[in-house]
């Protein structure tokens, strides 16, 4: 056992050339995982200053990076999340669009027939958390269903299993959740 401080999260990446060794966690790992986010290439510009930063090897401390606050106050901002106001229409809206990756037909969703498997109640959770932390972020102590959209892709993505057929015709989740947002209603 090794004790941690608070906070504690795991980052993991998944790289699609080197996966010999590797094998995919199975969807009910995966599941806990809060985000997926998406990271491509960087703009041309971008790379150019990486090339420039990577001539000579660096430590963390070449970089300058200055500790903005201390752990303690980042167990402070996450309780004040836990304390944003989310009503129950926002609940109910969230709880539509997870219901829309496990039913997309009751939605009229048509990228649906690439789905096997939607979101665990962990999406939901997950979802109510996000959109806290969105609305916190953004300066207001309750959520609006603007900040449930923002952050769909990232808990939502890893959570739609797709089928042979959607994996086979390389259908996209974020596509899947694109319809989703804009065919299930707030209200």
């Amino acid at each position: 056992t090794f004790d941690l401080p608070k906070p504690f999260f795991v980052l993991a990446t998944q790289n699609p050339l080197e996966t010999k060794g590797v094998y995919p966690l199975p969807e009910a790992q995966v599941d806990r995982f809060m985000f997926k986010i998406l990271v491509g290439y960087p703009e041309k510009s971008d790379e150019k200053i990486v090339i420039d930063w990577n001539v000579e090897v660096k430590t963390l401390n070449d970089f300058g990076i200055q500790r903005i606050m201390e752990l303690h106050e980042i167990g402070k901002i996450q309780s004040l999340v836990k304390q944003i106001f989310l009503s129950n229409e926002v609940k109910r809206y969230i709880i539509r669009m997870v219901t829309a990756t496990r039913d997309p037909s009751r939605y009229g969703i048509e990228l649906g027939k690439y789905i096997r498997w939607g979101g665990s109640p962990r999406a939901s959770i997950f979802l109510a958390l996000a959109s806290r932390a969105t609305a916190l972020m953004n300066g207001r102590n309750y959520v609006i269903p603007e900040d449930v959209r923002n952050v769909a892709k990232d808990v939502l993505r890893h959570r739609i299993i797709l089928n042979y057929e959607g994996r086979a015709k390389e259908i996209k989740t974020d596509d899947i959740i694109d319809e989703i947002i804009e065919k299930v209603p707030v209200t």
